[in-house]
């Protein structure tokens, strides 16, 4: 049993799930991808939270590094797969403690559309955010969504009767806690307790490493 930062028992073990490999980007990360666009950006390291499809790596990978987790084996399997240049990835629960094989490097930019969506416990989830911040390079920045922000999911594994993925398991989102709703109130703590600068573009939260 994987166990999360605050040792509780809610994480979800890493497994052989198929997940987002086989979807379209969601609207969020579109979003996020479109913003990073307009920057041009180039010769930076990004550390991708969740992977799904790989859509950022396809984007980026050519002008920057990238390090992209994932807690679902097909999505790692998919992205391996694409055999792309300055693409990392690892099988890696964002609550749990092996986060901070991560704490080794320095990233410009980290992408995560869901920052508390999947949270087991609120200790985990500021001690990951913890860790992300101190990973960040001066200037650096974390950014979400605040469509991600708003809901809350827990994921289930279930084995599919789809055509596609028959017989393996599959990861179904059920009603999560309201707790794991992330408002811009507790945004402004964090980034106040992680010395971070906050501010908004469109739907988007930036917190930068000042």
């Amino acid at each position: 049993m994987i166990k999360c930062f605050n040792n509780c028992n809610q994480i979800l073990p890493i497994g052989n799930y198929s997940y987002w490999e086989n979807n379209s980007e969601t609207s969020d990360e579109k979003e996020i991808y479109n913003y990073l666009r307009k920057d041009k950006i180039v010769n930076k390291k990004i550390l991708h939270i969740g992977i799904g499809n790989s859509h950022i790596a396809t984007k980026f990978n050519n002008n920057n590094y990238i390090v992209g987790i994932t807690i679902a084996k097909q999505e790692f399997i998919f992205a391996k797969k694409l055999k792309l240049n300055n693409y990392k990835v690892y099988m890696i629960n964002k609550y749990s403690k092996k986060l901070k094989i991560l704490s080794k490097n320095k990233f410009d930019i980290i992408i995560d559309t869901n920052l508390k969506s999947y949270a087991c416990c609120q200790n985990a989830f500021e001690t990951m955010f913890s860790i992300f911040a101190n990973t960040l390079n001066k200037n650096g920045f974390i950014i979400t969504n605040k469509r991600g922000m708003s809901w809350s999911s827990k994921l289930i594994p279930k084995l599919s009767f789809k055509l596609k993925t028959f017989g393996k398991k599959i990861l179904k989102e059920t009603k999560g806690s309201r707790k794991n709703i992330l408002t811009i109130k507790e945004c402004i703590l964090l980034a106040k307790k992680n010395y971070l600068a906050i501010n908004q573009a469109e739907n988007l939260v930036k917190f930068t490493k000042k």
